[in-house]
């Protein structure tokens, strides 16, 4: 098709999964990777092949400790600058919302990932002093960013979750969103239960994650940041103390099945969590992994039993949760009910607080059958509601 389309930004590895859906229907849409982006969120964490390449760029620009800085910089070298300005439709998340909107480059559609609608139009922390006026005016530019966009897109819970609708509200941008039930966060035609194994041979990971399996009658699989004390009761909290907490109040039903967590050293809070799996006495039934790509991540959640999702902000979307989805393992998850009706979405474990958590490990081991059949039943929604989305994503660029 004649339409091009740039993705600036690539938190979560989000654009890069868009841009594989769009060019998969025929569209021109190239990427754009943010200089600071985070190495496991660069595509090549998110594929077994080096196709991205060819449609891939990394923008000069993106880090708004310096914002004032980068922007000099773009002015004394626009190249970048003009070539965006030459496509026909925009998406745009994270810091880059800012940098286009002083460039007066339109954004047509902005796929928030939370802090970039929830902190960076108001006010950013730090540390050190010298980036306060680089911060404040990004913060400027990043708030009227999202005023002057055309469309908020993500999932349909996104106005209710804490923090998102609030946001929004106060930007006078509630009424931008468009919103899907799933959103292509995750190419998952490679990442299905049914197409992953041809990849296990280019993970560096599959077989530690299938020795684990062998090793242990239930794999419990957390791959949530650790945010559970730094971030407690914020939209980044995911809760994740509260699975160590039940697994101990369980353990003693399920000690026979040589039960092991697989946890990850990612998040600010991975040493407290460490220093409670102490105090809980739960390290022998405790891996940690280091921080993994998701092409990684994705073989290991084939070989777990559950796997956990987040249990404070009861959202609908997210990675993790989506990653679950589509590998086809039962998530175990919570989802504010006064806010979504859990009919209309994926079957997932229901669980809000510890004693929920320890009730569906206990009740996994005598149905067994049911949690496999409810994963297969959720993969098939993901999978659909994906290509919903994307129909409803490609509807409005005419």
């Amino acid at each position: 098709m004649n339409i091009k389309i740039a993705l600036v930004g690539n938190c979560n590895n989000n654009f890069f999964s868009l841009c594989r859906h769009l060019r998969d229907r025929g569209y021109h849409a190239e990427l754009f990777i943010l200089k600071n982006e985070s190495w496991n969120f660069y595509p090549g964490a998110d594929t077994y092949t080096l196709d991205f390449m060819q449609y891939t760029y990394t923008a000069p620009f993106g880090n708004l400790y310096w914002f004032n800085d980068e922007i000099r910089e773009l002015q004394k070298n626009p190249a970048i600058i003009l070539r965006l300005k030459s496509y026909d439709i925009i998406f745009a998340c994270n810091s880059a919302i800012a940098y286009l909107e002083y460039f007066k480059i339109p954004i047509h559609f902005i796929v928030p990932h939370g802090m970039d609608i929830v902190k960076y139009p108001f006010y950013v922390e730090s540390a050190n002093p010298n980036h306060r006026t680089h911060l404040d005016i990004f913060s400027s530019y990043q708030r009227e960013g999202i005023k002057n966009a055309k469309i908020i897109t993500g999932t349909s819970d996104m106005a209710l979750v804490a923090g998102y609708g609030d946001s929004l509200k106060e930007l006078d941008s509630i009424h931008k969103l468009k919103v899907f039930k799933a959103f292509p966060y995750i190419y998952e035609k490679i990442y299905k239960r049914s197409a992953i194994t041809s990849y296990f041979g280019k993970c560096d990971w599959s077989d530690e994650f299938r020795d684990i399996k062998k090793n242990a009658q239930l794999v419990i699989f957390s791959h949530a940041r650790h945010t559970w004390k730094s971030q407690r009761g914020k939209i980044a909290d995911k809760a994740n103390d509260k699975i160590f907490l039940a697994f101990k109040n369980v353990l003693d039903d399920i000690k026979h099945l040589h039960p092991r967590i697989v946890t990850f050293e990612y998040g600010d809070d991975f040493l407290e969590t460490k220093k409670l799996i102490r105090e809980l006495q739960l390290e022998e039934y405790v891996i940690w992994m280091p921080v993994m790509r998701r092409k990684d991540i994705m073989v290991g959640l084939h070989f777990a039993d559950l796997s956990m999702g987040q249990f404070l902000m009861g959202c609908i979307g997210g990675g993790v949760q989506t990653e679950a989805l589509v590998s086809g393992t039962p998530l175990v998850h919570y989802v504010d009910r006064d806010k979504v009706n859990l009919a209309d979405i994926y079957p997932f474990a229901y669980a809000k607080d510890e004693h929920d958590i320890a009730c569906v490990f206990k009740d996994y081991i005598s149905n067994r059958d049911y949690y496999i059949s409810m994963a297969e039943k959720a993969s098939l929604w993901i999978e659909q509601e994906i290509s919903i989305a994307l129909d409803g994503i490609c509807q409005m660029f005419n």
